[in-house]
């Protein structure tokens, strides 16, 4: 039987991959998943293209505060900053 470490230093064996297998083909029966997180918003369309910016640390916790309380992600509250404005 082979055991399988993963880069955060957890191990699996054979076994665990078997089980894991076969819960997924059962269809994870009983399992509650959390709160779906949306991928890149359509609104944004196929013309989107990646903004880079950089900003000191206190203003990248600011973003990252907001944007928790508002349970979006930074990206989004920037788009609903700038739409807005």
């Amino acid at each position: 039987m082979s055991t399988y470490t993963t880069a955060s230093g957890a191990t699996y064996s054979d076994a665990d991959l078997e089980q894991w297998g076969a819960q997924a083909e059962a269809g994870f029966v009983g399992w509650k998943f959390g709160k779906p997180s949306p991928g890149r918003p359509v609104s944004v369309g196929p013309d989107a293209r990646p903004l880079s910016i950089r900003m000191d640390a206190t203003r990248r916790a600011k973003v990252e505060s907001l944007a928790a309380a508002r349970q979006i992600t930074p990206s989004q509250l920037v788009r609903e900053l700038i739409d807005a404005a």
